[in-house]
């Protein structure tokens, strides 16, 4: 019978990637609602507060925060140690997306997804039941830090010389247009004092925004660069 006395817990490098590739599952099932009745692009909002949906929204997205904080830590103490600047920049930034996005979800506000940042701006002009500035800011801070990270991570491959560079920089750039437009847009809501419908616009946007997200995680987590070690060589002598 095999001793298990000493067995302990060990994390290794892979546990980050399967983080971050299953964060991106878990921050895509939102697609779950075409099939709902009432569903698909003609709903302005991501989510209806108090909704099943809603609900299963606020879970997932609590889900994927945590899986966002795995990956990012394991990358910074595990991952790769080349071009290593802007490499923990972009780990940085995952970290504090995730710990933003985690954070907004555990808030009492009427926002049932962490990233809706509209919902987020339009609940505080409005002055609901339960919206905070602390909420709308922490869902600006998200969207910020997930841009950041990308962008890092662009950086980092171009100067590893990894082919995988062009790809990840397609990201940045859907990621940094889908951002300011959520953004700037809900600006507008927020200084119109929340008038009107959010409109199908929006929410397609918000939409294209978490698709873009998705896209940053799944390149994280299958892209080899960010997480391989090198011991000596040409490799590890690149500048930072």
């Amino acid at each position: 019978m095999p001793d298990t006395s000493t067995a302990s817990l060990h994390w290794d490098y892979r546990d980050g990637r399967v983080a971050a590739v299953a964060a991106a599952v878990v921050f895509s099932l939102w697609v779950a609602e075409v099939v709902l009745p009432g569903g698909g692009a003609a709903q302005g909002a991501l989510a209806e507060p108090g909704t099943t949906f809603g609900r299963f929204l606020d879970t997932t997205h609590r889900i994927a925060s945590i899986l966002v904080i795995v990956a990012a830590a394991l990358g910074l103490s595990l991952g790769a140690r080349q071009t290593r600047r802007w490499l923990r920049v972009s780990w940085w930034s995952m970290g504090a997306f995730g710990a933003a996005s985690l954070a907004t979800s555990l808030m009492p506000g009427p926002c049932p997804v962490s990233t809706d940042v509209a919902c987020a701006a339009e609940a505080l002009a409005e002055g609901a039941h339960g919206a905070s500035v602390a909420q709308a800011l922490l869902s600006v801070a998200a969207v910020v830090a997930a841009l950041l990270s990308v962008v890092a991570l662009t950086v980092n491959r171009w100067r590893a010389s990894d082919p995988a560079w062009l790809f990840v920089a397609v990201m940045a750039g859907l990621q940094a247009v889908t951002a300011t437009a959520v953004l700037v847009l809900a600006g507008v809501r927020f200084w119109s004092a929340g008038d009107g419908d959010p409109g199908v616009a929006l929410g397609l946007l918000e939409r294209a925004h978490l698709v873009t997200v998705a896209l940053w995680l799944l390149a994280a987590g299958i892209i080899p660069g960010p997480w391989r070690r090198t011991h000596g060589g040409r490799t590890a002598r690149i500048a930072n």
